[in-house]
């Protein structure tokens, strides 16, 4: 029997509670060390934290508990659903996100990414309901899948460039990192050499402050929520290690790259929120595992 084809049999808000409801399945399945508990399709794909493995290894043997709440992106048209939320370890918490792309009833991909500990660490944040985050938008404040898309790239583009200018960012926009403020902070609450993250977004980017980020690739839009304005995004950070901010500090002092996933909230063609989940240092140069000719 052919498989039944995304979007083809339920209206909008049934498959939108039909997608969130995978991932209640799939915690489900990830507490109960059960991957047998999901229905998976012939050309199933998983990786964690770039690496391609066997379902049923990595976070699913060291996970002892998942923590209530989270975050849910789905993408209705394409059939893609994220989750951002806490999961025990043997070792302790650690933020969890999961990509899952469902076709017709069957899960085909499931791209994972695991944050355990850091400088930028606190995961009851990203525990907790985003009102704003999630908000439906007014008709006339929603734009175009395509539309708000670019202004995701224009956001890396801007970082790449070290120039705010190329978006339009809201003046209240803020960024989260993995639970923390990393713009607008309270200036008390920073220690010395962390100033730029009292900054705005713009004057970040403009600054100088992220020109120790030599690239941003391997970009990737899976899940796009027009009626929220939501765009969710995969990316890969490379960190040669001999570039300096903006103070002179150059951060980290040998190279890397970070898997990141963000979500940045789009009003009227302007950037309002950005939130973003990402690993500790991976081996420089490294591939996603879902790079897409």
């Amino acid at each position: 029997m052919t498989a039944e084809k995304v979007g083809t049999t339920r209206e909008p808000e049934e498959q939108r509670e039909f997608l969130s409801g995978f991932v209640d399945r799939y915690l489900d399945a990830l507490g109960a060390h059960d991957p047998a508990r999901l229905p998976i399709a012939p050309n199933f794909r998983f990786s964690e934290n770039t690496q391609v493995l066997p379902l049923g290894t990595g976070l699913w043997r060291t996970v002892r508990g998942v923590h209530p709440g989270g975050q849910r992106f789905v993408d209705v048209e394409r059939g893609e659903v994220a989750y951002w939320g806490v999961v025990e370890e043997i070792r302790g918490p650690s933020m969890l996100g999961a990509r899952m792309r469902v076709e017709g009833r069957q899960l085909s991909e499931l791209e994972t990414l695991l944050v355990r500990g850091g400088l930028y660490f606190q995961p009851d944040v990203i525990d907790v309901p985003a009102t704003r985050l999630h908000e439906v938008l007014d008709d006339h404040e929603r734009g175009a899948r395509g539309d708000l898309v670019s202004v995701a790239q224009a956001y890396f583009d801007s970082i790449e460039q070290s120039n705010g200018s190329l978006l339009a960012v809201a003046p209240d926009c803020r960024r989260i990192v993995n639970g923390v403020s990393d713009s607008d902070a309270d200036p008390t609450s920073l220690e010395e050499g962390e100033g730029f993250r009292g900054l705005h977004i713009v004057e970040q980017m403009s600054g100088g402050h992220y020109a120790y980020i030599e690239g941003i690739r391997e970009r990737r839009f899976p899940l796009v929520d027009p009626e929220r304005g939501l765009v969710h995004s995969v990316v890969l950070f490379d960190h040669p290690g001999d570039l300096a901010r903006a103070n002179g500090d150059v951060p980290f002092g040998a190279p890397n790259t970070m898997l990141y996933f963000e979500v940045f909230k789009v009003r009227g063609g302007v950037l309002s929120d950005v939130w973003a989940i990402g690993t500790n240092t991976l081996p420089y140069g490294i591939s996603s595992g879902w790079a897409r000719s």
